[in-house]
Parts: structure tokens; sequence; C-alpha cells
């Protein structure tokens, strides 16, 4: 069915005038579809408007034909594929949880995930606050103490789990995992974006290259870690790395690094080489800095942040 325009108080629908399918995207539909994919935070898109922000040539397809759960399932499978070769693995040493996986055999991984799976979830052994029907509560600071729940919203026991799940296939670390992500990223709706134990630099970099990134390709092949919950992850994944892309943090190496992971972990986001260059431009910039200060002072901050981040000046040279 065709309809005619009226423009300028003139019905226009002869020949050669404009005629629009209604059944197609108008215009000012697809302006209005870029500008929200832009600018909304992506968990606000539809689905299909989310897999358009990929450029996976098995999945396009599908959508220039309009969305459907075949677009979904193409996409699903793609980064099935993905994960299983060279995905971004997390660092050995789990800062906030004062365990290093390098450093221990099988018996004392799979007992200290044991504990993870208890609430004792970082190096204090404080447990955080549940709810009525056993849900963290992730702002509920009970020791009144900034880091403490700093490092209850960074999830770095996520890798842990992880790693125990790929050892022993357990589907209860896996539906650790998958039930803490999405209450968490639930909980952020209630949560003011100048929240700093959320939504700090330090925590979205930190939260993307320790346990976020990783975790995504760890758990992806459990059932707990449903079609759903990958797109929910994804989304999330995209919005705190578009947060990273808005700051201007041109000193500090684990910052950038977040960025940096997230545009290399996901090529095929269409906007992840502008991340790439912002982060990378930045990260030499301030290596080129913190060299002249270790030069002129022996400052050691950029070994710090270098451990910390887990990232290395090879893996930079590699994304250039």
């Amino acid at each position: 069915m065709r309809t005619k325009i009226k423009i300028g108080g003139e019905t226009r629908g002869g020949a050669g005038s404009l005629l629009v399918d209604n059944n197609e995207p108008t215009l000012l539909e697809n302006v209005a579809r870029y500008f929200r994919s832009k600018y909304q935070p992506v968990r606000a898109l539809s689905d299909g408007e989310f897999l358009s922000l990929f450029d996976i040539p098995s999945v396009n397809g599908l959508l220039n034909n309009g969305y459907n759960l075949r677009s979904t399932s193409a996409f699903v499978e793609h980064f099935g594929t993905r994960v299983e070769s060279n995905w971004l693995q997390p660092p050995a040493h789990l800062a906030d949880l004062g365990f290093n996986t390098d450093h221990c055999d099988e018996a004392e991984l799979l007992a200290r995930a044991d504990q993870v799976l208890n609430y004792d979830l970082e190096w204090s052994g404080v447990p955080p606050e549940l709810s009525c029907s056993g849900e963290i509560d992730w702002q509920e600071n009970i020791l009144d103490n900034r880091e403490w729940l700093s490092r209850l919203n960074r999830h770095s026991w996520w890798p842990l789990l992880g790693h125990a799940y790929q050892r022993t296939g357990d589907e209860r670390y896996a539906m650790a995992f998958a039930r803490q992500m999405s209450a968490w990223v639930a909980n952020l709706d209630h949560i003011d974006s100048s929240e700093e134990t959320v939504w700090s630099c330090k925590q979205v970099a930190l939260r993307l290259r320790v346990s976020w990134i990783p975790a995504f390709g760890m758990f992806y092949h459990s059932p707990y870690f449903n079609t759903s919950r990958k797109l929910e992850m994804l989304r999330a994944i995209f919005d705190q790395a578009r947060f990273l892309k808005r700051q201007k943090t041109n000193d500090n190496l684990v910052f950038n690094g977040g960025l940096v992971c997230a545009g290399m972990a996901f090529p095929e986001l269409r906007e992840s080489k502008s991340w790439r260059k912002a982060a990378i431009d930045r990260c030499w910039a301030s290596l080129r800095t913190s060299h002249r200060q270790s030069a002129e002072t022996e400052n050691v901050d950029l070994q710090h942040s270098s451990n910390l981040l887990a990232f290395s000046d090879r893996e930079l040279a590699t994304a250039c």
C-alpha cells in the first residue's frame, strides 16, 4: 500500500510524486533509529536495532529482510564460534579476591569457587546483604566502606567461577554468574549515573577487563546463559564501553585499557574501531608520559597500572 504525502499544503501523488511504502521504514524512521542507537542507552533499543550495530554478514543479510528470530540465532551462532578461539582471558591474579589462579591446583580453585557460591566474594570475607529472594543488594554498604562496595560492583569473582565451570561443567557456577549478572543489570535503572561505586572510570574499566568480557566467553555455552542473557550482557558491555569513550581520561592506562579490551574483543561492532583508536591514542600518550616520569623520578606507577590491567605494549601494538 502506498500513501500520498502532503507537502507545503499540496497533496502529491501523481506521476513523479513522492510516494512512501507503508511496509518499508521511511527516511525519518531510519534517521530516528540512527539517533536512538547512537545516543540512547543500548539496553533501551529493540533487538533488531541492537543487532544492526554489529557488522556480521550472516546477520546483516537476515536483517535486510526485517528483524526476526533467525537474525538472533545467526548472531548467537556467530559468537559461539568466536568465543572458542583466542577469547580475552581474565588476569591470573584476581586482586579483589586475593587469589591467583596460576598459583593453585584444581582442588584449591574449586574450593575457593565454592566459597563464592556461599557469597564469600572478596578478600575481606564479609558477605553482601541479600534480599528476601536471595539476590545480592548491590548498593547496600553494610561495612560503610566505599572500597568494599566498589569491589562488590566489580564482580571479580566471575572469572573464578568461569574457571571452575570450564573444568567441571558444574552448572551451579554458571547459574550463580547468570543470576548475578541479570540482577545487577536490572539494578542499573535505580542507580544514579554519578554513583562512583558503579560508574567511575576505574570501576567500568576493571569490570570490563577483569570480569565482564572474559566471563562472556567462559560461560557462553551454559544453558543458564541463554540468548536473552547473552544480549542483556552485550548491551551492558556496549553501554559501559560508550561511557569510557565519552570520558577524557588521557592519563591512566587502566581507564583506557578497558576501552581497548572492548574494542579488541568485539571488532564486529561498528563503533569498535573508534573505541580502539581513542583508547590506544590515550594509552600511548600515557606510556610516553609515564616513561619520562620514570626516567626522572624512578616512578613505579606505570608498572603498577600495567600489572593491574594485565595489558601489555605488545597487545596495544597488535590492536593498532
